[in-house]
């Protein structure tokens, strides 16, 4: 019995640096809806983008007041991290949503199977949560872009304060 307790904590402990390793490395501490498509933002932004309900979702506002970046930009260069199944994407910023600005490139991991992929020239808006380093929201589809672009920068000014 004491046995199988050592080797489950040497296993946790292996998970847990191997975690800390990855994060530390820039390849991202993704969450669940990394891999979010251009639909799912789509279809969220036109339903009133409810990012959830009581049970501590956001709302648009709350997304944007809680996001660390939100921005639009063209696709620079996408490079495959070695064994992480995860991109490092790199966006030259056209516009800055959240913060109000920055620097003219920013770079994120991105999970390499996402679908459609990203590539070099692509137009995106991206949403990155804070705690995070892979985007929660992305969209290349140009239609969903103007609809995501219209509730942020009306959503942007009740945006003030996290509603976490």
């Amino acid at each position: 019995l004491a046995l199988r307790g050592l080797a489950a904590a040497a296993a946790a402990g292996v998970v847990v640096g191997l975690g800390w390793v990855v994060v530390q490395s820039g390849a991202g501490a993704g969450n669940d809806t990394a891999s979010s498509s251009a639909a799912d933002s789509g279809a969220r932004a036109e339903s009133g983008a409810e990012y959830g309900t009581e049970e501590g979702k956001l709302s648009n506002a709350g997304y944007l007041a809680c996001a660390r970046l939100v921005v639009e930009g063209t696709v620079a260069e996408v490079e495959a991290v070695p064994g992480t199944g995860r991109n490092r994407v790199t966006l030259d910023v056209d516009r800055y949503y959240k913060p109000a600005k920055g620097r003219d490139q920013v770079v994120f991991p991105m999970d390499a199977g996402i679908d459609p992929p990203l590539r070099p020239g692509d137009h995106v808006l991206v949403g990155i949560s804070r705690g995070h380093a892979e985007p929660d929201m992305w969209t290349k589809d140009e239609k969903e872009i103007a609809r995501d672009r219209a509730w942020i920068t009306a959503a942007l000014p009740e945006a003030r304060t996290c509603e976490e």
